[in-house]
C-alpha cells in the first residue's frame, strides 16, 4: 500500500498528465499542487513511486508519467466522482427517453451521444439472440384461412408474417389461440427455448404452431449476429498519443474488427456495473495503448448487452465513467419502460 504522500503525489502527477498530456515534473507538483513539501521531497517520492512501477521517467532529463499500474491504482483507489453536469444529463435523457424509439434506434443514439459526451470512441453493442425475451404474439384474422402473425422478441425484433392455412379459423378461435399462445411464451428467453417447446407448440397448436415456429427460427438466424455500434473513431486522431501515423492505423484496423470489439464488450457485459481496462490490460495488442470504460445496461433486471469508450490511457478516466454510466443507466431505463 501506498503511504498518503505517495497518494497525494501520484494522484497530482496523474490529474497533471490527463491535463497537459507532458510529463510531470517535481517543481510543476510543488507549484500546482499545495502538498506542504519541498520540490526536493515531491522528486524523491516520485523516484520511489517509480521504483515500485506507479511511475516512469520517458526521457532522461523529462518528467514522470503513470504507468499502466500507476492509472490503475489512480482509478480504483484515487480518483474522486465527477458529476456530469445538468444539461449533459438534461439532453441524454431528452434523445433516449423517447417513447418512439425503437430499440435499435436508441443504441444508436446512445453511441453518438457517449461520443460527443467523452470526445472519444464510442462502442454499443446489441442484446444476443440469448438475452432476447418473448415479449408479445399476435394472430389476426384476416380471412377464414388468411392469419397475419407478429411476433415481438424483446428488446430488438419485431416480426410479421401472413400465413395461409388450410383449416378454416374463425377470429374468435383465432383470438383463443393467440392468447393460448402467450401463456405459454411470453417471458421465455431463447436460451430457454429448446426443441422441446417448439415441439410442444406444432404439437398444441397445429399449422398455426408450425407457422409460429418457422418464424421465430427464422427471426433468430437472421439476427443471430450481434450487432456492434462505434462511433467517433476520428475523435482519435485529434490525441497527441496518436500522432503516430503507424500506431493511428493499427488502431483504425481494430476499430474495423468486429471479432474483436465484441470480445472486449462481450466480456464487459459478462459482470454488472461499470469496468475499466487499462493499457495492457487488453489483450489485443493494437489496443495496449488505449483504455477502454464499459458499462451493462439492463431490461428489468436482467443484463442484456454494454456500452463504453475507448481512448488513450491518458484519458480522464472521472469524466469517462461518470458518462458511460449515465447513458447505460438511461438506456436500461427506456428498454426496461418498452418492456413492461
Amino acid at each position: 500500500m501506498l503511504d498518503e504522500r505517495k497518494r497525494l503525489v501520484l494522484r497530482a502527477i496523474v490529474d497533471s498528465y490527463i491535463e497537459t498530456a507532458e510529463p510531470v515534473g517535481s517543481r510543476t507538483i510543488a507549484r500546482r499542487h499545495d502538498l506542504g513539501v519541498s520540490p526536493a521531497t515531491i522528486r524523491n517520492e516520485m523516484a520511489d513511486l517509480e521504483e515500485i512501477g506507479y511511475l516512469e521517467q520517458p526521457h532522461v532529463s523529462a518528467g514522470r508519467i503513470p504507468s499502466d499500474k500507476g492509472y490503475r491504482f489512480y482509478v480504483d483507489a484515487l480518483m474522486e466522482p465527477r458529476p456530469i453536469p445538468d444539461e449533459d444529463v438534461e439532453k441524454v435523457e431528452r434523445q433516449l427517453l423517447d417513447p418512439q424509439l425503437t430499440p435499435e434506434r436508441a443504441l444508436q443514439a446512445a453511441a453518438k451521444l457517449l461520443s460527443l459526451l467523452t470526445e472519444s470512441v464510442s462502442l454499443v453493442v446489441a442484446p444476443s439472440t440469448d438475452q432476447l425475451v418473448f415479449k408479445h404474439v399476435q394472430l389476426v384474422c384476416l380471412e377464414p384461412s388468411s392469419i397475419l402473425v407478429t411476433l415481438v422478441l424483446h428488446p430488438m425484433i419485431v416480426k410479421t408474417r401472413l400465413i395461409r392455412t388450410q383449416k378454416e379459423y374463425s377470429p374468435e378461435a383465432v383470438g383463443e389461440i393467440s392468447d393460448a399462445l402467450n401463456r405459454k411464451l411470453k417471458g421465455i428467453t431463447y436460451r430457454q427455448l429448446g426443441a422441446t417447446v417448439l415441439n410442444e407448440i406444432i404439437s398444441e397448436f397445429g399449422e398455426i404452431g408450425r407457422a409460429l415456429v418457422e418464424l421465430v427460427l427464422q427471426s433468430l438466424v437472421e439476427e443471430k449476429e450481434e450487432q456492434i455500434y462505434a462511433t467517433g473513431a476520428s475523435s482519435i486522431l485529434s490525441q497527441p498519443e496518436f500522432r503516430d501515423v503507424q500506431r493511428a492505423a493499427a488502431l483504425f484496423e481494430a476499430l474495423e474488427k468486429k471479432d474483436v470489439l465484441l470480445s472486449v464488450l462481450g466480456s464487459a457485459a459478462k459482470s454488472s456495473g461499470v469496468k475499466v481496462i487499462i493499457g495492457q490490460e487488453n489483450t489485443y495488442a493494437p489496443m495496449q495503448a488505449c483504455s477502454i470504460v464499459t458499462c451493462t445496461y439492463y431490461v428489468g433486471g436482467d443484463v442484456v448487452g454494454a456500452l463504453g469508450v475507448l481512448g488513450p490511457t491518458r484519458m480522464d478516466y472521472a469524466k469517462m465513467v461518470a458518462a458511460v454510466d449515465l447513458v447505460a443507466q438511461t438506456v436500461s431505463m427506456l428498454l426496461s419502460r418498452q418492456h413492461r
